[in-house]
């Protein structure tokens, strides 16, 4: 018996083409009534999971759900061949040489001589004028610089990095740009990657270049479709969760203060607060690539899905309250990241630049505080599916 998509809909609404403006509460209703909702995205019938059972067991069912399903179809023309377009054998060896720099020791090794300096250097640029836009200034500028300083990158490139970074993400809305900027970025990279090719340094590049896992080095092109994926995935998300991060501390006073109270021990649980409340990536895409009946859900093969990780998040079953902001929720675990073999392998260093910059940021401008601007809110940004706030006005005395 072939399986087919029912005839009626739970949400008629097309995730993909823009954020409803009740976001939240078309999640929150889904999650109540039907965990596993047929929805919308791109005009095709699609299964969303908004449960942290759910949407939990999604990501570590490689097998059912392989990552490759949906974007060795849909990404690889701008961002390569990378390791979301691999599974099996293939994405072992490739996560095994590129791993290394982003375990959790060598994050620690470089707080001290990275993320610090380069949120100091950022505030420098506009701490006498008593007022910035902190996305525009700071959040979206961070990342981009702590990866170019991972690199071995001219420092100089931040702006243009930015752009390419989020230029790639809007493949299927702009194409045409998503790949120009690939295009740009690796003229950017290649001379620079030869260089390290023969005289290797003291960076993530160099290590990519030499690197060897069971006789086997990257060549230039999985190289080039690593630092695709690296910037995009590293750069833009940690930006709008660092961003959100920043707009829920100052729209929830008591919580500011508890983390002023104690920033050293504090930060790094508001960012991970964060990233559950509000997390960059809210609905992760993939593909269900043959016919299948899983946890009792009928699933034709070809459908789009979405495992909705800010319904996950805010999953009361799991969440005590779990609209609200709480610093002191310490969370056992969240969806943000995801699960299994393809776990994000930036987390560690996310978690790492969102506490240093949270907790630099909160040092320096003690007065800190949110200009009123309904343009301040965290919502669909870069493309429908990636969330955060797409300004922040502060003034500081």
């Amino acid at each position: 018996m072939t399986l087919s998509p029912p005839a009626v809909l739970d949400d008629d609404y097309d995730y993909m083409l823009a954020e409803p403006p009740d976001l939240l509460d078309r999640l929150r209703r889904l999650r109540e009534t039907k965990p596993a909702a047929w929805v919308k995205t791109w005009g095709k019938p699609t299964v969303m999971f908004t449960s942290f059972d759910l949407v939990d067991a999604a990501f570590r069912d490689e097998e059912t759900f392989p990552s490759a399903a949906f974007y060795a179809h849909t990404v690889t023309e701008v961002l390569g061949r990378n390791m979301q377009c691999m599974g099996g054998d293939e994405h072992r060896r490739h996560r095994a040489l590129v791993s290394p720099f982003f375990r959790a020791k060598n994050v620690t090794a470089i707080v001290e001589s990275f993320l610090e300096p380069v949120a100091h250097e950022l505030i420098d640029r506009f701490q006498a004028r008593g007022e910035a836009n902190l996305v525009a200034e700071y959040t979206k500028l961070y990342p981009v610089k702590i990866i170019l300083r991972l690199l071995g990158l001219p420092q100089t490139a931040d702006e243009d990095v930015s752009r390419w970074a989020i230029g790639m993400l809007d493949i299927q809305n702009n194409f045409e740009q998503a790949l120009r900027c690939s295009q740009e970025f690796m003229a950017f990279v290649r001379p620079i990657l030869a260089e390290r090719r023969v005289a290797p340094k003291d960076d993530l590049l160099s290590s990519l270049a030499t690197e060897e896992f069971e006789g086997e080095r990257l060549s230039d092109e999985a190289i080039f479709n690593f630092l695709r994926l690296l910037f995009p995935a590293g750069a833009d998300t940690t930006y709008l969760g660092l961003g959100s991060a920043i707009f829920a501390l100052l729209i929830h006073p008591e919580e500011l203060a508890r983390v002023r109270a104690d920033l050293r021990g504090e930060c790094r649980w508001a960012a991970e607060e964060a990233l559950r409340w509000s997390p960059p990536v809210a609905l992760q895409l993939r593909a269900n690539p043959k016919d299948v009946v899983w946890n009792d859900i009928a699933i034709p093969g070809g459908t789009p899905l979405i495992f909705a990780t800010l319904a996950a998040n805010r999953d009361p079953a799991v969440f005590e309250d779990p609209d609200r902001f709480d610093v002191g929720r310490h969370p056992k675990a969240i969806a943000t990241f995801g699960r299994g073999p393809h776990f994000c392998l930036g987390a560690h260093l996310a978690r790492a630049e969102m506490d240093i910059a949270l907790r630099i940021l909160l040092e320096r401008l003690p007065q800190l505080r949110l200009v009123d601007d309904p343009g301040a809110r965290i919502t669909a940004s870069i493309v429908p599916v990636l969330r955060g706030p797409n300004r922040l006005p502060v003034r500081f005395d």
